[in-house]
């Protein structure tokens, strides 16, 4: 090969890497960014308020059923439920709900929830003001944690919303904090 080739192959594979480098650095802001995103707008149910900020005039003219369902991701061996599997609630009422989680290995486990809510359109009616979702949990070997959560649901939502879901998901954080 000619010397010119040569130096047109090494430019070229430079810039490639480079190219690399920079999509590995925009993928990895593009995790914190969701957050924030999520955060802000309320999408995917991760909106995180102070039930003070909220002042909502409580419409006792309409119930709602509002249902808690828990999951874990595959691998997490958490065993994880709500108090009750639903509640019939007031529009601007405050609701809590308590859920117990069981750690059943022998080691120390390392995991966060994920919330939702459904139907997805209803996502920015429902204020997330208080939940242990917002924070990465650790569970000691067999410990067994009285978690909860405080949602409120905004009296603007439209009429035709009976029912709404709020779900907890817990995936196991562990082999990614210790690396």
């Amino acid at each position: 090969m000619n010397e010119d080739l040569k130096q047109k192959n090494k430019k070229t594979v430079r810039g490639l890497l480079a190219l690399v480098f920079l999509m590995t650095l925009f993928a990895l802001a593009l995790i914190p960014l969701y957050d924030i995103l999520c955060e802000i707008t309320g999408i995917n149910g991760k909106s995180k308020q102070s039930s003070t900020a909220l002042h909502y005039e409580i419409d006792t003219e309409r119930t709602i059923t509002v249902e808690f369902i828990t999951s874990v991701a595959a691998g997490t061996r958490l065993t994880f439920k709500a108090e009750n599997y639903e509640l019939k609630v007031h529009p601007g009422e405050v609701i809590n709900m308590t859920y117990t989680v069981t750690n059943n290995t022998n080691q120390r486990i390392t995991a966060k929830a994920n919330p939702s809510v459904t139907p997805g359109t209803s996502v920015a009616y429902v204020k997330n003001t208080h939940c242990f979702c917002f924070d990465t949990q650790v569970f000691e070997a067999g410990e067994t944690k009285h978690l909860t959560v405080q949602l409120m649901v905004n009296p603007q939502l439209p009429e035709h919303y009976k029912r709404l879901t709020f779900g907890l998901t817990f995936f196991d954080t562990t082999n990614k904090i210790r690396g």
